[in-house]
């Protein structure tokens, strides 16, 4: 059976059913394209949601808005969903999972995410506890027809966090324009028990 594939919007790439991406960008530039993900979906019929903390949020509410998207719209016709992360790992994984259900239960065939962890935030969870969701969502992602993008701000975060929170937990990586399969990706369990060793 073919996979299915979906416009990725940054530089054209295709994605199938179930990726979940880290997306690496250094400018505001940067940033905008990686928010084209959702525009693709929006400009379709697809269910998008932002998740995040607050600040990344609003962040990327105002490029929709400034692309000509009426944010608050979109939210009340169900087709966009903001979501934020100050809880821990499992409440977070299940939240989505609940706004996944609920999106198909309205008719959605495909869900974007775009999400930007709120590393060492005030309310977030602790680093280890976002290092397990991160790799559970790989997993998750695949019980819905979705995809799942991670932004990460190269230039603010410590060496330690794009290596484990990104390169170890995400199948595959956006970066310098290049969609790739990640050579660094950890599976699940080897890598939740790399956090109890």
């Amino acid at each position: 059976m073919k996979k299915r594939e979906i416009a990725l919007g940054i530089r054209d790439e295709k994605l199938s059913l179930g990726d979940h991406v880290a997306y690496f960008w250094k400018t505001e530039k940067e940033f905008a394209e990686g928010v084209h993900f959702l525009e693709v979906g929006l400009r379709g019929e697809d269910h998008c949601v932002v998740f995040g903390y607050e600040e990344a949020n609003e962040k990327v509410c105002g490029v929709l808005s400034g692309r000509g998207f009426d944010v608050s719209d979109l939210e009340a016709a169900g087709r966009l969903t903001i979501l934020s992360g100050e809880s821990d790992g499992d409440v977070m994984l299940a939240n989505i999972g609940a706004c996944f259900a609920a999106a198909l239960e309205r008719g959605a065939r495909l869900i974007r995410l775009l999400g930007n962890i709120g590393w060492g935030r005030p309310n977030w969870p602790a680093e280890i506890d976002i290092l397990a969701f991160e790799a559970q969502v790989t997993g998750a992602a695949k019980a819905f027809p979705s995809v799942i993008v991670c932004m990460y701000d190269v230039k603010s975060l410590s060496g330690n966090i794009i290596v484990h929170g990104a390169y170890e937990t995400h199948p595959l990586t956006f970066c310098r324009n290049v969609l790739r399969e990640n050579p660094y990706y950890v599976e699940f369990d080897e890598f939740i028990a790399s956090l109890s060793a």
